[in-house]
């Protein structure tokens, strides 16, 4: 059932910590930058993605939404933190699309704008 993979996320993504994010993913999987063009394919590599990501000045995911089936889920967030060029805080909407399989994620791609936290 993926209720209980999904909920490990949002509770990872809320609480910014990369090593339980990362525990979620299948052994074979992909993770997909769409905004950036990164792929990654090993564990070690999205830890790194996920603990650059969650190093930034006040960072927060919030307003997690899941909507999930048997095999696959949307999860809508907003990332927020504050701009290490200027101190001030952005906001950017994005979405999360995965693909599951045995309780895991096999393939994530999101999509975001990231101009706000760049400009």
């Amino acid at each position: 059932m993926p209720a209980k993979i999904l909920q490990d996320a949002k509770e990872a993504l809320e609480s910014v910590n990369a090593n339980q994010l990362i525990k979620i993913y299948a052994a074979k999987f992909l993770f997909e930058d769409t905004s950036s063009r990164e792929q990654i394919t090993d564990r070690i590599s999205l830890k790194k993605y996920f603990q650059q990501l969650f190093a930034l000045p006040q960072v927060s995911f919030t307003d997690i939404r899941i909507i999930e089936a048997d095999q696959f889920a949307v999860i809508e967030w907003t990332w927020g933190g504050v701009k290490r060029s200027t101190g001030e805080p952005f906001r950017v909407r994005g979405v999360s699309v995965m693909e599951l399989a045995e309780n895991r994620i096999t393939r994530e791609s999101i999509y975001y704008d990231p101009r706000p936290a760049l400009s």
